[in-house]
C-alpha cells in the first residue's frame, strides 16, 4: 500500500481560510466565491485570498482548476473530494459522477448575464441522465402564467442555455432586465411572450425594445 506524502503545515492565517472553504462547502454545498470570502474574512482584496490559495496549494492541500471563477479540489486524507463549481459557465462538472451541478438563478441584475455571479442564489446536483448536455441552469417559478402546461409558482425550471429561439418553445427571456418563463411567438413586426394561463395578458416586445432569449425549457423540478 503506497503511502501518501506529508502535506506541508499550514500557517494559522493559510488554515483559517482553508477551513472556512470547507465549512461553507458544507454548509451551502458549493464554496463561495473569492469575492464571498474576502468579505467574510475580513480582507481588503479578493487579491489576498488569491494568494493565500495559491500557497495552500503549494504545499499540497488543494489543486485549483486553471480558467474557472471557482473551481478547487481539497485534497484529505481520506482521497481527494472534489468541489467544482465553475460561475463563469453555466454548468459545473462533478469527474466520474454522473451528476451536474447547475446553477440556480435568483432575481435578474441589472446588465448582466443570467448565469453571472450576482444573479445565482444556489447550486442544483441533478442526475446526467435526466438533464443532459452542459449548458443548463435553473430558475425558480414565480406565478401562475404557465399553469396551462403544467407549470406552477415555486417550481423549478431546468434550462438549456440559448440566445435564439424557434417559434412555438417554452423560453426563458429577459425584457428590461426582468426574466420571464414564456411561450415565445414570431409575429411579422413583434414578439409575443405568450403566459399559458388566460388570467394572464401576453408581452408583447415590439421592435427597438430590449428583450434577450436565456435559454429554452427542458424540464420541471416540483418538491411536494
Amino acid at each position: 500500500m503506497t503511502k501518501k506524502a506529508k502535506l506541508a503545515p499550514l500557517t494559522p492565517e493559510q488554515n483559517r481560510v482553508l477551513n472556512y472553504i470547507i465549512e461553507y462547502k458544507e454548509k451551502h454545498g458549493f464554496v463561495p466565491s473569492v469575492r464571498e470570502a474576502a468579505q467574510e474574512l475580513g480582507y481588503k482584496s479578493a487579491n489576498n485570498v488569491r494568494q493565500h490559495l495559491r500557497l495552500i496549494e503549494r504545499k499540497g492541500h488543494i489543486r485549483i482548476a486553471q480558467g474557472l471563477a471557482r473551481g478547487i479540489e481539497i485534497l484529505s486524507d481520506k482521497g481527494q473530494e472534489s468541489i467544482h463549481n465553475d460561475t463563469s459557465a453555466v454548468t459545473g462538472n462533478f469527474p466520474d459522477q454522473q451528476v451536474n451541478a447547475i446553477p440556480l438563478v435568483g432575481l435578474v441584475a441589472a446588465g448582466a448575464p443570467i448565469t453571472a455571479v450576482e444573479n445565482i442564489e444556489g447550486y442544483l446536483t441533478l442526475d446526467r441522465t435526466m438533464f443532459r448536455g452542459e449548458d443548463l441552469f435553473a430558475l425558480r417559478v414565480r406565478g401562475e402564467s404557465m399553469k396551462g402546461i403544467g407549470i406552477f409558482d415555486s417550481d423549478i425550471a431546468v434550462v438549456r442555455k440559448k440566445n435564439t429561439a424557434d417559434n412555438g418553445e417554452v423560453v426563458v427571456a429577459v425584457v428590461n432586465d426582468e426574466a420571464t418563463l414564456k411561450r415565445f411567438v414570431k409575429k411579422s413586426d413583434h414578439i409575443v411572450l405568450r403566459a399559458e394561463n388566460p388570467a394572464f395578458k401576453d408581452i408583447i416586445v415590439g421592435e427597438g425594445e430590449d428583450i434577450m432569449i436565456a435559454g429554452k425549457l427542458v424540464g420541471v423540478i416540483r418538491k411536494f
